[in-house]
């Protein structure tokens, strides 16, 4: 499959993902044996990291890689992202390792009432996310155990912030009013003290920078203890730290936990496009594009201790890729 060259100018390139995105959000159908050339990148709700990644690459795959466009598909997160891959409903994503271990496992998890055999594929890992709760200065809360009793927006419906939100406030022992809204939405019911806290993945989040700007918060440090009790949970947390002055007013790193987010893809994607979606995402060229696009993209790697460690296939087409590479 051929490589094209890479536009230099990121406007003109985000313009090219809203279009995209307006007009492929369905794959037409092709003409019987007719290769295809529309494929979907799932992201998550605007507002969050995701959104913003997908979109860059959405539209860099498009630019690169000759006859082919990939449009942005804005969906809940990686609950819905792992099931819709599953279900053969869209072709590539970012999921957490959480999701696409209970994808894999069959049965379990996001994979509930799914066949395991059109389990995800992976490409590589594109990160590691952190996962933290953050509040506003004065609100009374400064610890995990402050949180008992209180309102708190958990993240959208359908996204791996939900889920791990869910999963670690309950091996907590702690018991809150949970909310599911946008990363948009809950930054402005926070500011407006409609809620005490919020769940956040992944840092920086744009929702969290612009709440910094104007208002004073606080991301809630998890104690030792707490995530001794959190990375015993499952095979896929692990210990790890937001580094000081990542937001406005944050002037110490904050320990939180941590896990995996790789791109994913449906195992029927055609073996010679997701080699060549790997060609372009390590190039050069293609890296200092997405890293202008977020800072997380210069994180991109194979991990294939994790990988083998959660028991998810390589896709072919990524396989051949590594081999190679």
């Amino acid at each position: 499959m051929k490589i094209k060259g890479i536009k230099t100018s990121c406007i003109l390139a985000l313009v090219a993902v809203l279009v995209i995105s307006i007009v492929g959000c369905s794959q037409p159908a092709n003409n019987a044996g007719a290769p295809r050339t529309n494929f979907s990148v799932m992201s998550a709700a605007p507002g969050g990291n995701w959104y913003n990644m997908s979109g860059g690459l959405a539209s860099l795959l498009t630019e690169k890689i000759e006859g082919v466009t990939f449009s942005l598909e804005a969906t809940g997160g990686s609950v819905e992202n792992a099931r819709r891959l599953i279900a053969n409903e869209s072709d590539l994503a970012p999921i957490y390792s959480s999701h696409l271990y209970e994808a894999c496992k069959g049965g379990v998890g996001v994979s509930e009432g799914l066949p395991s055999s059109d389990a995800p594929t992976v490409l590589c890992q594109i990160y590691d996310s952190s996962h933290y709760f953050v509040t506003l200065k004065g609100s009374g809360i400064t610890c995990m155990q402050d949180l008992q009793g209180k309102t708190v927006a958990v993240g959208p419906a359908g996204s791996g912030t939900t889920d791990n939100s869910l999963r670690v406030l309950d091996v907590l022992g702690i018991e809150v009013n949970e909310v599911e809204c946008s990363y948009g939405d809950a930054a402005r019911q926070l500011q407006d003290g409609k809620i005490d806290a919020l769940g956040q993945g992944g840092h920086p989040a744009s929702g969290i920078m612009e709440l910094a700007a104007t208002q004073d918060i606080l991301i809630i440090p998890f104690s030792d203890e707490e995530l001794d009790q959190i990375v015993e949970l499952a095979p896929y947390f692990f210990k790890g730290e937001i580094p000081a002055d990542t937001y406005n007013g944050q002037d110490q790193a904050v320990p939180v936990f941590c896990l995996n987010v790789y791109l994913a893809a449906h195992k029927d994607m055609p073996e010679d496009v997701v080699y060549s979606i790997l060609e372009v995402l390590f190039s050069e060229d293609g890296q200092e594009y997405l890293s202008a696009v977020h800072p997380q993209w210069a994180n991109v790697k194979d991990n294939p201790e994790a990988v083998k460690a959660l028991e998810v296939p390589y896709h072919p087409g990524a396989a051949k890729y590594w081999a190679e590479h």
